[in-house]
């Protein structure tokens, strides 16, 4: 079920993608409209949105929820780890992980997936938070790849 939801959200964000103009748009038109089309897809994401790489850290870009961190050290929390390792990391409990950035008390569990530009170089990390522990799983993971792979498409 939830697979085919991530397949639903595929299909949509690469169409509105596609026919507003695709690869001449800029990485935050896609982004914004990644983080709509998930939040409302799935009520236990409670927090939706993408750290860009500036320089050596990472800055908040477009995302919906609660006030997030505004930037985050290579290396340090989820998000920071996720991009410094370049792969996805999935987090049932946020208070288990070693260096979690608590920006909002009430998520609970996290995934963060990288975001690779057509070329490989890493253009930020799309953050998952959800008020449920244990909230994602290899599925998520799936489907969250395939959706920010569209990044990677020249």
């Amino acid at each position: 079920m939830k697979t085919a939801a991530y397949e639903e959200c595929y299909q949509s964000i690469a169409a509105i993608w596609r026919d507003e103009g695709g690869t001449t748009l800029d990485d935050i038109a896609l982004m914004a409209t990644i983080n709509s089309i998930l939040a409302h897809r799935f009520p236990h994401f409670y927090w939706t949105g993408f750290y860009r790489v500036c320089g050596d850290r990472l800055v908040v870009g477009p995302y919906i929820g609660t006030v997030g961190c505004l930037q985050i050290e290579f290396g340090r929390g989820v998000c920071g780890t996720a991009a410094a390792e370049r792969k996805t990391i999935i987090v049932p409990d946020v208070n288990a992980f070693p260096s979690h950035i608590a920006c909002d008390p009430n998520s609970k569990s996290e995934i963060v997936v990288p975001v690779f530009a057509p070329d490989g170089v890493l253009v930020g990390v799309l953050d998952v938070d959800s008020d449920q522990l244990g909230a994602f799983d290899e599925e998520d993971q799936r489907g969250l790849e395939k959706i920010v792979a569209l990044f990677g498409q020249t």
